[in-house]
């Protein structure tokens, strides 16, 4: 499946999580992920969840609309706050930065 449409599952899971806020992404050559920063309603960034393209390739629509249903996802980025959240084949991590230019 194209990594397309996986980043769309993505942002919609993200909307349905965040309503009213802003989410943008974008990929973070240095370490293969794609990174989605959700901003709160008035513009502030709350949280980081970058993917990595690990994870990504491989993913049916199906499966990664599951996966993200059923890990969670959503609470573990309320949790974090504005540390990035890390997913990758292994699991999750919410250690680490990620390079905002």
């Amino acid at each position: 499946m194209s990594n397309l449409a996986n980043l769309d599952v993505i942002r919609l899971y993200l909307r349905q999580q965040f309503p009213k806020h802003h989410i943008a992404d974008f990929e973070e050559g240095t370490s293969r992920a794609h990174v989605f920063r959700i901003d709160g309603p008035h513009g502030h960034p709350l949280h980081y969840a970058v993917l990595g393209l690990d994870f990504l390739l491989g993913q049916t629509v199906e499966g990664l609309q599951q996966t993200l249903l059923s890990s969670g996802l959503g609470d573990k980025l309320k949790e974090a706050g504005p540390s990035p959240v890390t997913v990758s084949k292994t699991g999750f991590s919410t250690e680490g930065t990620i390079a905002i230019v």
